[in-house]
């Protein structure tokens, strides 16, 4: 488990941080909090001490913590501050260190991870954007922010991303070892494609896109540039991402695909999508009848096309089965010409909607690699080993 610091700055979104808190203590890790000194109109020590988490408080030292800076920056793993208010934002940036969080900022080598929580106009503003960009020159990472609703009314860029959403990342961030994918452009495909039959009914499957989005958030972690095409999910958009495209149709993916790989390093075909379309789609309502028949035609095979029109691209598709999963695996990497795939039994609901999986991974040499059943995140950095490895 990891040691945490975060850091609280002035923003009536620290409630959030409250659960953050809780998440993290609840998965084992070690927390300790920086409040600024107006951090303490919006949250409090004991709403945070609460969770076990130690709280270092205000904005002066006293003759006993003189180098409480210096201790704090050298005891995480890595530093979260969330919410960063623009005011905090424009000081780091300065290189200030007016407070114990600025001053522990200034002097830490371990990762810091800023996650913004301001008014729309603030976030947009010429020296904001100024801001983010030096700091992220100096090699500090945005996690968000949202759009939406905010506290004063307007709706835009500059929510502060929810609690569980920064726990994903930073789990992500902890199963990293190192960027093994700095700079490189992945491009990943996710959820569940829909083919319209009519304007109430359609042909789906039950793919959640956990497993997708979860690659997706990892190969971020290791510092890869992710454009995540998905298909239908309930599932929160990945905030560390390079680009987001929504489908809804197996051809609109594929479409998407052939768009996006043009320089794209890796592939990954990780989306459950429709076999088959509608050949006598209605725009009018079926009524009900005793029997009905509908006319299927083959849909695209987006890996496939994807394959034949980059030979040289590597690429990873998904094999979802329910029997003969080695098999049927190995004749898949062999028809359609893959680099790598990732076999999973999805037989007696053990897959789909599930945190966790089980799955085999197999290399154009046909080196076998089977994972113990863990959850989909661990899953994600064992298949980006192998491809590691492979590419």
């Amino acid at each position: 488990m990891a040691k945490i610091l975060i850091g609280i700055t002035s923003s009536i979104a620290a409630y959030k941080t409250i659960e953050l808190c809780h998440l993290l203590k609840k998965g084992g890790h070690s927390v300790k909090v920086i409040l600024t000194k107006d951090a303490n109109n919006f949250v409090t020590p004991i709403s945070l001490a609460s969770f076990d988490a130690e709280v270092f408080n205000g904005n002066k030292y006293t003759d006993k913590d003189v180098l409480s800076h210096i201790n704090l920056a050298r005891w995480p793993d890595l530093i979260l501050i969330a919410p960063l208010s623009a005011n905090t934002l424009a000081k780091l940036a300065g290189g200030f260190a007016d407070n114990l969080l600025t001053a522990t900022i200034l002097a830490t080598l371990k990762p810091v991870y800023l996650v913004p929580a301001m008014n729309k106009n603030m976030w947009q503003n010429k020296i904001t954007q100024f801001n983010i960009q030096k700091l992220q020159e100096y090699g500090y990472k945005f996690w968000g922010p949202a759009s939406g609703l905010q506290a004063c009314g307007d709706n835009g860029e500059g929510r502060m991303i929810e609690a569980t959403e920064i726990l994903e990342n930073i789990n992500h961030t902890l199963l990293c070892d190192q960027e093994l994918f700095s700079g490189k452009n992945v491009v990943i495909t996710a959820g569940a494609t829909i083919e319209a039959i009519d304007p109430v009914r359609y042909l789906s499957n039950h793919s959640s896109g956990k497993m997708g989005y979860a690659l997706a958030r990892a190969f971020a972690s290791h510092g890869a540039n992710v454009y995540l095409i998905s298909g239908t999910t309930n599932l929160d958009i990945p905030n560390n991402i390079k680009k987001f495209i929504p489908v809804t149709t197996a051809l609109e993916m594929l479409n998407s695909c052939i768009d996006n790989i043009t320089n794209a390093d890796i592939f990954i075909g990780c989306a459950a999508v429709s076999d088959y379309k509608i050949n006598n789609f209605t725009d009018q309502k079926i009524k009900k009848q005793d029997t009905h028949s509908l006319n299927l035609v083959k849909n695209p095979d987006i890996i496939a096309n994807v394959k034949e029109k980059n030979p040289q691209l590597f690429v990873v598709g998904f094999a979802a089965e329910t029997q003969n999963i080695v098999e049927y695996a190995i004749n898949k990497i062999k028809t359609k010409n893959l680099d790598l795939i990732v076999a999973n039994d999805v037989s007696n609901n053990k897959v789909f909607g599930h945190d966790d999986n089980e799955v085999i991974i197999i290399d154009k040499s046909l080196n076998i690699t089977i994972t113990m059943r863990a959850n989909k995140n661990i899953i994600a950095h064992q298949i980006i080993e192998r491809i590691s490895i492979n590419s």
